[in-house]
């Protein structure tokens, strides 16, 4: 997990540069890798920030690496406290109970408007009993394919620098987008080889048709 971690964002920083730029053009590369568990049992924090620092002193070389852990099983907020913690105690509650929660406890507990989209993005999954059920009969198949949708959206971007950074990563969205509607309807997931053959509008139509699909399916 640590050398995937240091090869992510590495790879992300390095990607910025095209040629003919230079090293003032470089922004900051930050990964946030939530876990279920724990990489750390010492200190028993729940975010754990890593960065290019000097072994004894208190010198920084430079923030343009980051690495953030939220170790959730660290986490001491509870209902009744999360609505006043901080904002990386928030999301990680939020991430440990999400599939737990209605849309309207969601509300209640984090009105800021950050939290809207992944509100609807719950909703969508748990709108009746049944889809909830059906979530959670998948939900072991797809932690089984989050390293592979990982892989997905990593190659998304890489594929689109040609194109811009934003082009890339759009296409990684969407293959993620993607990837998760077929779970949930029970489809055969598209491999690297496919998605790297299908261009940007290709990948809006299928993300379309896969969401029309689902959205059908609940009514």
């Amino acid at each position: 997990m640590a050398q995937r971690l240091v090869y992510y964002v590495s790879r992300t920083f390095v990607d910025q540069l095209q040629e003919g730029q230079n090293y003032t053009e470089l922004r900051p590369s930050i990964c946030i890798c939530v876990l279920a568990g724990q990489l750390f049992v010492t200190p028993p924090a729940l975010h754990l920030d890593f960065r290019l620092r000097d072994h004894e002193h208190s010198l920084t070389l430079t923030d343009d690496l980051q690495i953030h852990l939220l170790q959730l099983n660290h986490l001491q907020v509870t209902e009744e406290t999360v609505y006043n913690a901080t904002p990386v105690e928030r999301w990680a509650w939020f991430l440990r109970h999400a599939e737990e929660l209605t849309s309207a406890q969601v509300a209640r507990l984090f009105p800021d408007k950050e939290f809207s989209e992944a509100a609807e993005v719950l909703e969508m999954i748990a709108q009746t009993p049944q889809h909830l059920v059906e979530y959670n009969a998948r939900l072991k198949a797809q932690r089984d394919e989050e390293a592979r949708i990982l892989y997905a959206q990593q190659q998304g971007k890489a594929d689109g620098r040609a194109e811009g950074i934003d082009i890339g990563i759009e296409r990684g969205v969407l293959i993620g987008r993607i990837t998760l509607l077929q779970q949930l309807l029970q489809l055969p997931a598209g491999n690297e080889q496919l998605f790297a053959e299908c261009s940007i509008d290709d990948l809006h139509r299928m993300s379309t048709e896969l969401q029309q699909r689902f959205s059908a399916g609940r009514t």
